[in-house]
């Protein structure tokens, strides 16, 4: 990058260029679409936007984030064509599952493989727990496979997300804001400018995806988009570990606070999710069978709108990690204990809401 302009500078023209590019894509999306009539139609039980409407918003998203990645490429790094080459299968995959219904067993293959692509050649793995669950060092193998479990796993928990309007959108842009800015903390501009330039993608695609939406990011999005976001994040907590914490130790005291902040800032979704799919089998259903269970859902049945779900959801996700920052000195467990009681306290209320509106519904 060229250093003649303060650095944040540049992390402010490709949110704004990156999000130039995407509304001006998903523009001409969605005219193609329209044309050719290709819709998501409304089905009643999770697809309930009443008249049919594009998914393929996650082409602007990438082609925004692809353009403006460009200019913050690190040419000393040797990860990033790793993980562009998963974004791209997990792209097309998408594209596939939103025109022709891909068969889940299929789009469970081809995560894997994308996934497996990033975290082996590129290796960027689960190192170690630092210390949680009694677990240190994690030998490269099962580490392999752990990451790999664990993106795939992440990359459908966003997928779950993206229920309702804007709200898979927001909290993209809030974590990939979050980790830019935890990246230009620690010395890494490049990779700083990357995050920045896929929040920008994402704020274009909210500028048509806030409700009343008009296009969906649909799996062209939401995988590439879980994908990249745990892949960032599990970087961010490896460099934790070496030199560049000491940038930052003022604000983050130890690798492990690394580590537990960033469980945070995704422990929301993923709760949610593992909520879910307890739910699910339980009942003896299959985990990936299509429901209203999750969390967005059950605001809506409580009588609140896209928009005030979206904000409710979010505002709980940053509230939870703000708790773990302050904790971050106290016991680990006790800190993801705190996570979990609030998560529980607000899908309390929004039970209860939901029983109450329900209720009120049948009389």
């Amino acid at each position: 990058m060229i250093n003649a302009l303060p650095v944040y500078i540049y992390y402010i023209v490709a949110v704004a260029l990156s999000a130039a590019i995407s509304i001006y894509s998903i523009r001409k999306i969605l005219f193609i679409t329209r044309k050719r009539k290709i819709y998501d139609l409304p089905d009643d039980i999770r697809k309930i936007h009443g008249v049919g409407i594009p998914t393929l918003g996650g082409i602007g998203i990438f082609i925004g984030y692809i353009i403006v990645a460009a200019f913050f490429w690190p040419h000393r790094h040797f990860y990033m064509p790793f993980i562009i080459a998963s974004s791209v299968i997990l792209f097309f995959t998408g594209i596939y599952d939103d025109i022709m219904n891909m068969r889940p067993s299929k789009k469970l293959i081809a995560q894997l493989i994308a996934t497996f692509i990033t975290v082996y050649f590129a290796d960027i793995r689960f190192e170690t727990l630092y210390g949680i669950f009694g677990i240190n060092v994690i030998p490269y193998w099962p580490g392999i496979i752990l990451t790999t479990i664990c993106c795939t796993f992440f990359i459908n928990v966003f997928n779950f997300i993206d229920g309702i309007d804007g709200l898979a959108g927001i909290l993209a842009t809030l974590y990939m804001c979050l980790l830019g800015i935890m990246f230009a903390w620690i010395g890494h501009q490049a990779i700083a400018g990357i995050s920045f330039a896929l929040a920008g993608a994402t704020i274009g695609l909210l500028y048509y995806n806030i409700s009343p939406a008009k296009i969906y990011m649909g799996d062209t999005g939401s995988m590439f988009l879980g994908f990249t976001i745990f892949i960032f994040s599990l970087l961010f907590i490896n460099w934790c570990s070496g030199p560049e914490l000491n940038s930052i130790s003022h604000y983050i005291h130890s690798p492990q606070n690394a580590f537990i902040l960033v469980l945070a800032m995704l422990f929301l979704p993923v709760f949610d999710a593992l909520r879910v799919f307890i739910l699910r089998a339980s009942r003896g259903i299959s985990p990936l069978k299509a429901d209203r269970t999750h969390l967005h859902y059950y605001l809506l049945d409580a009588g609140f709108t896209h928009t005030q779900s979206m904000l409710a959801i979010v505002i709980t996700n940053i509230l939870i990690i703000i708790l773990a920052f302050l904790l971050q000195d106290i016991n680990p467990y006790l800190n993801m204990l705190c996570m979990t009681l609030l998560a529980l306290l607000a899908l309390l209320v929004v039970y209860k809401l939901r029983l109450k509106n329900l209720a009120k519904g049948k009389n």
